[in-house]
Protein backbone atom coordinates (compact mmCIF):
# COMPACT_ATOMS: atom_id res chain seq x y z
CA UNK A 1 0.00 0.00 0.00
CA UNK A 2 1.48 3.38 -0.98
CA UNK A 3 1.62 6.37 1.35
CA UNK A 4 -1.20 8.88 0.97
CA UNK A 5 -0.23 12.56 1.24
CA UNK A 6 3.06 14.12 2.30
CA UNK A 7 4.12 13.43 5.88
CA UNK A 8 7.16 14.57 7.88
CA UNK A 9 8.74 11.15 7.60
CA UNK A 10 8.90 11.11 3.83
CA UNK A 11 9.68 14.82 3.47
CA UNK A 12 12.79 14.65 5.65
CA UNK A 13 15.16 14.48 2.69
CA UNK A 14 14.16 17.96 1.47
CA UNK A 15 13.92 19.72 4.85
CA UNK A 16 16.73 22.10 5.86
CA UNK A 17 18.66 22.05 9.11
CA UNK A 18 18.43 25.31 11.07
CA UNK A 19 21.61 26.18 12.98
CA UNK A 20 21.72 28.96 15.55
CA UNK A 21 24.48 31.40 14.58
CA UNK A 22 27.69 31.31 16.58
CA UNK A 23 29.30 28.73 18.83
CA UNK A 24 27.74 28.17 22.25
CA UNK A 25 30.73 28.17 24.62
CA UNK A 26 30.64 25.52 27.36
CA UNK A 27 33.95 26.48 29.00
CA UNK A 28 34.75 28.52 32.10
CA UNK A 29 37.31 31.05 30.90
CA UNK A 30 37.67 33.19 34.03
CA UNK A 31 41.30 34.09 34.82
CA UNK A 32 40.86 36.05 38.05
CA UNK A 33 44.41 36.03 39.39
CA UNK A 34 45.96 37.63 36.30
CA UNK A 35 43.76 40.71 36.77
CA UNK A 36 44.71 41.38 40.39
CA UNK A 37 48.46 42.00 40.25
CA UNK A 38 50.39 44.87 38.71
CA UNK A 39 52.55 44.11 35.68
CA UNK A 40 56.22 45.06 35.84
CA UNK A 41 58.13 45.26 32.56
CA UNK A 42 60.96 47.59 33.66
CA UNK A 43 62.92 45.61 36.27
CA UNK A 44 63.98 42.97 33.74
CA UNK A 45 67.70 42.33 33.35
CA UNK A 46 68.49 39.83 30.61
CA UNK A 47 66.19 36.87 31.23
CA UNK A 48 65.33 37.72 34.82
CA UNK A 49 64.14 40.42 37.20
CA UNK A 50 66.62 41.38 39.91
CA UNK A 51 65.50 43.16 43.10
CA UNK A 52 67.43 44.22 46.20
CA UNK A 53 65.64 43.28 49.42
CA UNK A 54 66.24 44.86 52.82
CA UNK A 55 66.09 41.74 55.00
CA UNK A 56 67.76 42.85 58.25
CA UNK A 57 68.15 45.87 60.50
CA UNK A 58 71.23 47.73 61.72
CA UNK A 59 71.79 46.13 65.12
CA UNK A 60 74.34 48.75 66.14
CA UNK A 61 71.82 50.39 68.45
CA UNK A 62 71.02 50.16 72.17
CA UNK A 63 70.78 52.00 75.49
CA UNK A 64 73.95 52.73 77.49
CA UNK A 65 74.90 54.16 80.86
CA UNK A 66 76.46 57.61 80.96
CA UNK A 67 80.03 57.64 79.57
CA UNK A 68 79.81 53.95 78.58
CA UNK A 69 81.19 52.81 75.20
CA UNK A 70 78.77 53.41 72.32
CA UNK A 71 77.24 50.50 70.38
CA UNK A 72 79.41 48.81 67.78
CA UNK A 73 78.50 50.08 64.33
CA UNK A 74 76.21 47.83 62.35
CA UNK A 75 74.59 47.95 58.92
CA UNK A 76 71.46 47.05 57.02
CA UNK A 77 71.17 43.48 55.74
CA UNK A 78 70.41 42.88 52.06
CA UNK A 79 69.58 39.94 49.83
CA UNK A 80 69.24 39.85 46.07
CA UNK A 81 65.99 38.45 44.71
CA UNK A 82 66.50 36.86 41.28
CA UNK A 83 63.29 36.10 39.39
CA UNK A 84 63.78 34.02 36.27
CA UNK A 85 61.01 34.35 33.70
CA UNK A 86 59.01 31.31 32.60
CA UNK A 87 58.09 30.65 28.97
CA UNK A 88 54.57 29.55 28.05
CA UNK A 89 53.46 28.63 24.54
CA UNK A 90 50.36 27.72 22.57
CA UNK A 91 50.38 26.31 19.04
CA UNK A 92 47.74 25.97 16.32
CA UNK A 93 47.72 24.33 12.89
CA UNK A 94 45.11 24.63 10.11
CA UNK A 95 44.99 22.97 6.74
CA UNK A 96 44.66 25.06 3.59
CA UNK A 97 41.23 23.57 2.73
CA UNK A 98 39.76 24.33 6.16
CA UNK A 99 40.94 27.96 5.97
CA UNK A 100 39.20 28.39 2.63
CA UNK A 101 36.06 26.45 3.53
CA UNK A 102 35.60 28.55 6.71
CA UNK A 103 36.31 31.89 5.03
CA UNK A 104 32.72 33.23 4.94
CA UNK A 105 29.38 33.06 6.76
CA UNK A 106 28.01 31.00 3.91
CA UNK A 107 30.41 28.16 4.65
CA UNK A 108 30.89 28.41 8.41
CA UNK A 109 29.64 30.08 11.58
CA UNK A 110 33.16 31.20 12.46
CA UNK A 111 36.41 32.06 10.70
CA UNK A 112 38.99 29.33 11.19
CA UNK A 113 41.99 31.58 11.75
CA UNK A 114 40.17 34.00 14.06
CA UNK A 115 38.61 31.17 16.07
CA UNK A 116 41.85 29.27 16.58
CA UNK A 117 44.04 32.28 17.39
CA UNK A 118 41.47 33.66 19.84
CA UNK A 119 40.86 30.22 21.32
CA UNK A 120 44.50 29.32 21.92
CA UNK A 121 45.08 32.69 23.61
CA UNK A 122 42.15 32.06 25.92
CA UNK A 123 43.27 28.49 26.64
CA UNK A 124 46.89 29.43 27.38
CA UNK A 125 45.69 32.14 29.77
CA UNK A 126 43.56 29.52 31.51
CA UNK A 127 46.55 27.21 31.87
CA UNK A 128 48.65 30.04 33.29
CA UNK A 129 45.84 30.72 35.77
CA UNK A 130 46.12 27.07 36.87
CA UNK A 131 49.88 27.45 37.31
CA UNK A 132 49.39 30.45 39.62
CA UNK A 133 47.90 28.13 42.27
CA UNK A 134 50.53 25.42 41.91
CA UNK A 135 54.03 24.92 43.31
CA UNK A 136 55.96 25.44 40.07
CA UNK A 137 56.71 21.75 39.49
CA UNK A 138 53.75 21.38 37.10
CA UNK A 139 52.00 18.60 39.03
CA UNK A 140 48.24 18.61 38.48
CA UNK A 141 47.22 15.45 40.33
CA UNK A 142 48.68 12.34 41.96
CA UNK A 143 48.11 8.72 40.93
CA UNK A 144 46.64 6.27 43.45
CA UNK A 145 46.56 3.19 41.23
CA UNK A 146 46.20 2.05 37.64
CA UNK A 147 44.53 -0.92 35.99
CA UNK A 148 45.23 -1.12 32.27
CA UNK A 149 44.26 2.23 30.83
CA UNK A 150 42.16 3.37 33.81
CA UNK A 151 44.07 5.56 36.26
CA UNK A 152 42.59 6.29 39.69
CA UNK A 153 43.66 9.56 41.29
CA UNK A 154 44.64 10.00 44.92
CA UNK A 155 42.08 12.17 46.79
CA UNK A 156 40.60 13.73 43.64
CA UNK A 157 38.63 16.92 44.16
CA UNK A 158 36.11 18.35 41.74
CA UNK A 159 38.54 21.23 41.11
CA UNK A 160 41.39 18.85 40.24
CA UNK A 161 39.23 16.72 37.96
CA UNK A 162 38.26 19.80 35.92
CA UNK A 163 41.93 20.37 35.10
CA UNK A 164 42.22 16.95 33.42
CA UNK A 165 40.40 16.79 30.08
CA UNK A 166 40.06 14.43 27.11
CA UNK A 167 42.67 15.25 24.51
CA UNK A 168 45.36 16.28 27.02
CA UNK A 169 48.71 14.58 26.60
CA UNK A 170 50.17 13.98 30.07
CA UNK A 171 53.36 12.73 31.65
CA UNK A 172 53.26 10.34 34.59
CA UNK A 173 56.12 11.17 36.92
CA UNK A 174 58.58 14.03 36.71
CA UNK A 175 60.07 14.29 33.19
CA UNK A 176 57.81 11.41 32.04
CA UNK A 177 59.74 8.96 34.23
CA UNK A 178 56.68 6.67 34.41
CA UNK A 179 55.40 7.21 30.86
CA UNK A 180 53.41 9.52 28.60
CA UNK A 181 49.90 9.07 27.22
CA UNK A 182 46.79 10.92 26.05
CA UNK A 183 43.63 11.20 28.14
CA UNK A 184 40.59 9.90 26.21
CA UNK A 185 37.98 9.99 28.99
CA UNK A 186 37.48 11.53 32.44
CA UNK A 187 35.06 10.19 35.08
CA UNK A 188 34.77 12.99 37.60
CA UNK A 189 32.52 11.08 39.99
CA UNK A 190 34.78 8.04 40.10
CA UNK A 191 37.94 10.14 40.19
CA UNK A 192 39.50 8.32 37.25
CA UNK A 193 40.97 9.09 33.85
CA UNK A 194 41.26 6.70 30.91
CA UNK A 195 44.31 6.84 28.68
CA UNK A 196 44.67 5.83 25.03
CA UNK A 197 46.95 2.95 25.94
CA UNK A 198 47.65 0.82 28.98
CA UNK A 199 49.97 2.39 31.56
CA UNK A 200 52.08 0.77 34.24
CA UNK A 201 51.98 2.86 37.42
CA UNK A 202 52.69 1.87 41.00
CA UNK A 203 50.95 4.85 42.57
CA UNK A 204 52.32 8.11 43.93
CA UNK A 205 53.37 9.39 40.52
CA UNK A 206 52.42 12.94 39.62
CA UNK A 207 50.42 13.83 36.51
CA UNK A 208 51.80 16.73 34.45
CA UNK A 209 51.19 18.37 31.11
CA UNK A 210 53.61 16.71 28.74
CA UNK A 211 56.98 18.43 28.82
CA UNK A 212 56.00 20.95 31.51
CA UNK A 213 57.38 19.28 34.65
CA UNK A 214 60.53 20.38 36.41
CA UNK A 215 61.87 21.75 39.66
CA UNK A 216 64.83 23.82 40.71
CA UNK A 217 67.01 24.58 37.70
CA UNK A 218 64.64 22.59 35.44
CA UNK A 219 61.43 24.38 36.52
CA UNK A 220 59.28 25.43 33.57
CA UNK A 221 55.92 26.50 35.00
CA UNK A 222 55.20 29.72 36.87
CA UNK A 223 56.08 29.71 40.57
CA UNK A 224 52.61 29.55 42.10
CA UNK A 225 51.15 30.60 45.45
CA UNK A 226 51.74 27.13 46.93
CA UNK A 227 55.51 27.69 46.71
CA UNK A 228 55.62 31.41 47.43
CA UNK A 229 53.19 31.78 50.34
CA UNK A 230 55.12 29.51 52.67
CA UNK A 231 57.21 29.62 55.84
CA UNK A 232 59.84 27.21 54.52
CA UNK A 233 62.08 26.85 51.51
CA UNK A 234 64.27 29.20 49.52
CA UNK A 235 62.46 31.38 47.01
CA UNK A 236 64.06 33.38 44.19
CA UNK A 237 67.56 33.05 45.63
CA UNK A 238 66.56 34.11 49.17
CA UNK A 239 66.51 31.52 51.97
CA UNK A 240 64.48 32.15 55.15
CA UNK A 241 67.14 30.19 57.07
CA UNK A 242 69.46 33.12 56.38
CA UNK A 243 66.80 35.86 56.30
CA UNK A 244 64.00 34.90 58.75
CA UNK A 245 61.79 37.76 57.52
CA UNK A 246 61.53 35.96 54.15
CA UNK A 247 58.64 33.74 55.21
CA UNK A 248 54.87 33.99 55.21
CA UNK A 249 52.62 33.43 58.20
CA UNK A 250 51.27 29.87 57.95
CA UNK A 251 48.66 28.26 60.20
CA UNK A 252 48.95 24.59 59.21
CA UNK A 253 46.06 23.40 61.40
CA UNK A 254 43.43 26.14 61.22
CA UNK A 255 40.46 23.87 62.08
CA UNK A 256 36.79 24.84 61.94
CA UNK A 257 35.98 28.06 60.10
CA UNK A 258 36.05 30.99 62.51
CA UNK A 259 36.60 34.72 62.53
CA UNK A 260 39.59 34.29 64.80
CA UNK A 261 41.70 32.44 62.21
CA UNK A 262 41.45 35.34 59.77
CA UNK A 263 42.02 37.97 62.47
CA UNK A 264 45.14 36.15 63.66
CA UNK A 265 46.56 35.93 60.15
CA UNK A 266 45.91 39.62 59.51
CA UNK A 267 47.52 40.66 62.81
CA UNK A 268 50.56 38.43 62.32
CA UNK A 269 51.16 39.78 58.81
CA UNK A 270 50.76 43.37 59.98
CA UNK A 271 53.12 42.84 62.93
CA UNK A 272 55.81 41.29 60.73
CA UNK A 273 55.56 43.34 57.54
CA UNK A 274 53.63 46.51 58.36
CA UNK A 275 51.13 45.65 55.61
CA UNK A 276 47.45 44.80 55.71
CA UNK A 277 46.03 41.79 53.89
CA UNK A 278 43.51 42.92 51.28
CA UNK A 279 42.58 39.71 49.43
CA UNK A 280 41.73 36.16 50.46
CA UNK A 281 41.64 33.44 47.79
CA UNK A 282 40.18 30.08 48.70
CA UNK A 283 38.15 27.11 47.49
CA UNK A 284 34.41 27.19 46.90
CA UNK A 285 33.76 25.06 49.99
CA UNK A 286 35.64 27.35 52.37
CA UNK A 287 34.06 30.41 50.74
CA UNK A 288 30.59 28.96 51.43
CA UNK A 289 31.62 28.15 55.00
CA UNK A 290 32.79 31.71 55.70
CA UNK A 291 29.64 33.17 54.18
CA UNK A 292 27.48 30.85 56.32
CA UNK A 293 29.48 31.80 59.43
CA UNK A 294 28.95 35.51 58.91
CA UNK A 295 25.25 34.98 58.28
CA UNK A 296 24.92 32.91 61.46
CA UNK A 297 26.48 35.79 63.39
CA UNK A 298 23.91 38.18 61.92
CA UNK A 299 26.67 39.78 59.85
CA UNK A 300 25.09 39.58 56.43
CA UNK A 301 28.03 39.58 54.01
CA UNK A 302 28.42 42.39 51.52
CA UNK A 303 30.56 42.36 48.39
CA UNK A 304 33.56 44.49 47.38
CA UNK A 305 34.55 45.57 43.88
CA UNK A 306 37.87 44.16 42.67
CA UNK A 307 40.02 44.79 39.60
CA UNK A 308 38.72 43.39 36.34
CA UNK A 309 35.07 43.80 37.33
CA UNK A 310 35.16 40.99 39.90
CA UNK A 311 33.42 41.05 43.26
CA UNK A 312 34.49 39.47 46.53
CA UNK A 313 32.94 38.66 49.89
CA UNK A 314 33.57 41.60 52.24
CA UNK A 315 35.97 40.38 54.96
CA UNK A 316 37.02 43.84 56.15
CA UNK A 317 35.66 43.67 59.69
CA UNK A 318 36.62 40.03 60.13
CA UNK A 319 40.26 40.42 59.11
CA UNK A 320 40.73 43.66 61.04
CA UNK A 321 39.13 42.45 64.24
CA UNK A 322 36.42 45.10 63.90
CA UNK A 323 38.99 47.84 64.42
CA UNK A 324 40.43 48.74 61.03
CA UNK A 325 39.26 50.44 57.87
CA UNK A 326 41.25 48.42 55.32
CA UNK A 327 39.04 46.74 52.71
CA UNK A 328 39.54 42.97 52.51
CA UNK A 329 37.76 40.75 49.98
CA UNK A 330 37.46 36.98 49.72
CA UNK A 331 36.95 35.12 46.44
CA UNK A 332 36.89 31.48 45.47
CA UNK A 333 38.83 30.31 42.44
CA UNK A 334 38.10 27.45 40.04
CA UNK A 335 41.80 26.56 39.85
CA UNK A 336 42.35 26.57 43.61
CA UNK A 337 42.69 22.79 44.07
CA UNK A 338 43.96 22.75 47.67
CA UNK A 339 41.07 21.68 49.85
CA UNK A 340 40.71 23.41 53.21
CA UNK A 341 43.20 26.15 52.36
CA UNK A 342 43.03 29.93 52.00
CA UNK A 343 45.66 32.43 50.88
CA UNK A 344 45.72 35.90 52.42
CA UNK A 345 47.52 38.32 50.09
CA UNK A 346 48.72 41.89 50.16
CA UNK A 347 48.33 42.67 46.47
CA UNK A 348 50.85 45.51 46.43
CA UNK A 349 53.55 43.01 47.44
CA UNK A 350 53.12 41.13 44.14
CA UNK A 351 54.05 41.78 40.53
CA UNK A 352 53.72 39.94 37.26
CA UNK A 353 57.15 40.35 35.68
CA UNK A 354 56.65 40.22 31.94
CA UNK A 355 59.06 40.48 29.02
CA UNK A 356 56.29 39.88 26.47
CA UNK A 357 52.53 40.09 26.44
CA UNK A 358 50.35 37.40 24.83
CA UNK A 359 51.92 37.59 21.37
CA UNK A 360 52.23 35.45 18.26
CA UNK A 361 55.65 34.82 16.82
CA UNK A 362 55.94 37.14 13.83
CA UNK A 363 59.53 38.35 13.69
CA UNK A 364 59.50 37.57 9.97
CA UNK A 365 56.34 39.63 9.46
CA UNK A 366 53.77 36.83 9.39
CA UNK A 367 51.71 35.14 12.11
CA UNK A 368 50.86 32.09 9.97
CA UNK A 369 53.76 30.02 8.69
CA UNK A 370 53.72 27.25 6.08
CA UNK A 371 54.19 23.75 7.41
CA UNK A 372 56.99 22.29 5.24
CA UNK A 373 55.78 20.01 2.44
CA UNK A 374 52.18 20.17 3.71
CA UNK A 375 49.08 22.12 2.70
CA UNK A 376 48.81 23.60 6.16
CA UNK A 377 49.76 26.64 8.22
CA UNK A 378 50.72 27.00 11.87
CA UNK A 379 51.13 29.78 14.43
CA UNK A 380 52.78 29.94 17.85
CA UNK A 381 51.58 32.06 20.78
CA UNK A 382 54.03 32.90 23.55
CA UNK A 383 54.26 34.78 26.83
CA UNK A 384 57.44 35.28 28.87
CA UNK A 385 56.50 36.05 32.46
CA UNK A 386 56.72 35.15 36.14
CA UNK A 387 54.63 35.95 39.19
CA UNK A 388 56.63 36.98 42.25
CA UNK A 389 56.26 38.60 45.64
CA UNK A 390 58.91 41.09 46.77
CA UNK A 391 57.74 40.82 50.40
CA UNK A 392 56.96 37.25 51.34
CA UNK A 393 56.01 38.12 54.92
CA UNK A 394 53.16 40.36 53.71
CA UNK A 395 51.15 37.22 52.90
CA UNK A 396 49.56 34.38 54.82
CA UNK A 397 48.15 30.90 54.39
CA UNK A 398 45.61 28.91 56.36
CA UNK A 399 45.61 25.13 55.98
CA UNK A 400 43.41 22.39 57.39
CA UNK A 401 40.25 24.53 57.37
CA UNK A 402 37.17 22.42 58.04
CA UNK A 403 33.61 23.35 57.13
CA UNK A 404 30.66 21.88 59.01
Amino acid sequence: MSDIGLARSNADAVLKEFYIPGIQNQLNNEVFALTQFETNTTDIEGRRAVLALNTGRNEGVGARAELSPLPTAGHQQYQEERISLKYNYGKIQLSGPVIYSMASDRGSFIRAVESETTGVTRDLRNDVNRQIYGDGTGVIATVDSAAGSVVTLATPSSMTMRQLRPGMTVDFGMAASAGTDTIVAVDRKAGTITTAGAVTLSGGEGIYRTGASGEGSTQKEITGLRAQVSDTGALFNVDPAEAPVWQSFVNADAGAVSEDMFIEASQEVNSESGHQLDLWITSAEVHRGVSALLTSLKRFPNTLELKGGYKGLDMSDVSQGNSGSNEVAMVWEKDMTEEGAAYGLTRESWNIYRMSDWEFMQEDGAVLHRVPNTDAYEATLFCYMELATHQRNANAKLEGITVA
